[in-house]
């Protein structure tokens, strides 16, 4: 083998190495921003969840109609069933 030739596959493999960290840190940055718009998105839907007790609040207030307690009362109460439901039920993974 002359010296090209060693000096050539040294470049050859040189530029794979680069192409393969090129590729890996787009790979990570595009992980990153899938997280990060993932948890703006999670960010986003619990500030809307606490509107929606803020809202609740003001219409349930000493005074209001019994209808409107009794129907408050009757969603909150199922909402918190199907959570709790929901947040009990067997995680495969969360041993893991």
């Amino acid at each position: 083998m002359d010296d090209r030739s060693a000096i050539s596959m040294l470049n050859t493999a040189d530029e794979k190495i680069l192409t393969d960290d090129l590729c890996q840190n787009s790979r990570l940055q595009s992980e990153e921003l899938i997280l990060g718009l993932h948890n703006q998105e999670y960010i986003g839907n619990l500030k809307e969840l606490q509107n929606y007790f803020d809202m609740v609040k003001k219409i349930v207030r000493p005074g209001c109609s019994e209808e409107v307690l009794n129907v408050a009362l009757s969603s909150l109460s199922s909402l918190a069933k199907v959570l709790f439901a929901m947040s009990s039920k067997i995680k495969p993974n969360a041993c893991l």
